[in-house]
């Protein structure tokens, strides 16, 4: 299946990353540091944001549709299966976020189809790590983070300031590198 980033500036991949973001705090509601009812306020421009960076700072937002595998489409179709979030609060070390796959379509690879895209794009954008946090009772994220290189972060290490919303969270850090 292919993998697509979305554009801030398409308002089609706007409604597509909004309607995908709604579903997942809808079905997941304790894997993500926001909530349905918060997010379900947003206006246009509130998602435009979130697809063009991540918390000020240069992002990406890549997604995995519902087409066949053999399907060559060069747009994404809805629905949205699946999507994941990248960016550079720091300057080499990158943050993903928003890492979500339907429920249905777990453990059939797209994790991993995501994470290759998000941490290429942060290869691409300098960075020497990538950084995430997940919630502490999520074995299956967990184990998809172990299996791809992910280490548990000492709270000493994390980057920046922790927020209360992660208390129920642990880091884990991934050193890139060019394949």
């Amino acid at each position: 299946m292919p993998v697509f980033r979305l554009d801030p500036d398409v308002a089609r991949h706007v409604a597509l990353f909004r309607e995908i973001r709604l579903l997942a705090l809808h079905t997941d509601p304790t894997a993500f540091g926001s909530n349905h009812e918060r997010e379900l306020a947003f206006d246009a421009t509130d998602w435009r944001a979130r697809l063009a960076g991540f918390a000020g700072h240069t992002g990406a937002v890549f997604a995995i549709d519902s087409s066949p595998d053999d399907a060559q489409s060069v747009e994404p179709v809805a629905p949205l299966i699946g999507m994941v979030g990248v960016g550079l609060p720091e300057p080499d070390d990158a943050a993903i976020w928003g890492m979500w796959v339907a429920p249905d379509r777990r453990r059939h690879g797209i994790a991993n189809q995501l994470l290759d895209a998000a941490e290429q794009w942060a290869l691409t954008s300098a960075a020497r790590t990538a950084t995430l946090w997940v919630h502490r009772t999520n074995d299956g994220a967990k184990a998809v983070y172990d299996r791809r290189g992910y280490d548990l972060v000492d709270a000493a290490d994390v980057p920046g300031r922790v927020l209360p919303e992660c208390n129920d969270e642990i880091c884990m850090r991934l050193r890139l590198e060019l394949t």
